[in-house]
């Protein structure tokens, strides 16, 4: 979820950068995190390779999240370098740890709830903008255990993880935004 985490930053961070150049990269956020894997799950699933967009085993996560770490690869490198927005960068390549364990573990046959990983890291990185830039933590917390527990109960509700899967991606999503804040913070 680049792109939530994004437009949370850059509402914060407002007069650190000139609004042209957030514009300009929250479009291209959009569109290498939101609709270009849109259209690679489209391509995919006419390739037989996934089946439907719950992508229920894990091999079916594997091309998935393979294409999502070159985005992320890119969208770190090539769009939001270290040099141009040193907070962004790291939240890309802590996301980035966080799909390719992802990957590694459905090549081992381990399925963790892609969902919860998005959310999670997102949910540390908004925590960590605030500390960074002095803002109170306790609405973002509210907001994301309330958002968190209703994603949660409804993939237990529809049968789509289990709760070791969504601890699994709880997990992974949050220790690699942790493990890079000294970077940044």
């Amino acid at each position: 979820m680049p792109w939530v985490a994004a437009i949370y930053f850059f509402s914060i961070a407002t007069t650190q950068y000139l609004p042209t150049k957030i514009v300009y990269w929250l479009l291209l956020i959009v569109f290498w995190s939101l609709l270009l894997p849109l259209l690679l799950y489209v391509i995919l699933k006419k390739l037989k390779v996934v089946q439907s967009i719950h992508l229920k085993t894990a091999k079916e996560r594997i091309w998935p999240l393979l294409l999502n770490s070159i985005i992320m690869i890119y969208l770190g490198f090539h769009v939001l370098p270290k040099s141009e927005c040193i907070e962004l960068h790291y939240f890309i390549m802590g996301t980035l740890v966080t799909i390719l364990t992802g990957l590694a573990l459905s090549v081992c046959k381990v399925k963790a709830s892609i969902h919860m990983m998005a959310v999670s890291a997102t949910f540390m990185f908004m925590i960590l903008t605030n500390l960074h830039f002095g803002v109170s933590i306790s609405n973002v917390v509210i907001v994301f255990i309330l958002i968190m527990g209703a994603m949660a109960s409804s993939r237990l509700h529809l049968n789509a993880h289990s709760m070791k899967e969504l601890i699994i991606g709880l997990i992974i999503g949050i220790i690699p935004q942790i493990l890079i804040v000294s970077k940044w913070l």
